[in-house]
């Protein structure tokens, strides 16, 4: 699971950084600027599955009354079944 962490300072600003929790641990992706012993809040917002992104996706274009047309996508996918299974 990646989870994305907002971090805010109370000093103001907000910033956005990728990690993933091992154990008790959150291993963050990137370098971050905070000096040391800086008081932070951290927001955590985990990211589902594809589909669900997917399906996020397609409700807020829904919403937003946005439709993409279907001649767009033509030949995108490879039509092919894949490889050849010899059993």
């Amino acid at each position: 699971m990646i989870i994305v962490v907002s971090l805010n300072s109370y000093q103001g600003g907000t910033m956005f950084v990728k990690g993933i929790k091992r154990g008790r641990n959150i291993e963050i992706f990137e370098d971050i600027n905070i000096p040391d012993g800086q008081e932070i809040l951290i927001t955590i917002e985990t990211r589902g599955s594809f589909w669900k992104s997917l399906n996020s996706f397609r409700q807020e274009l829904d919403t937003e009354g946005i439709w993409i047309e279907p001649e767009v996508f033509e030949g995108v996918r490879d039509s092919s079944s894949g490889r050849e299974v010899i059993l």
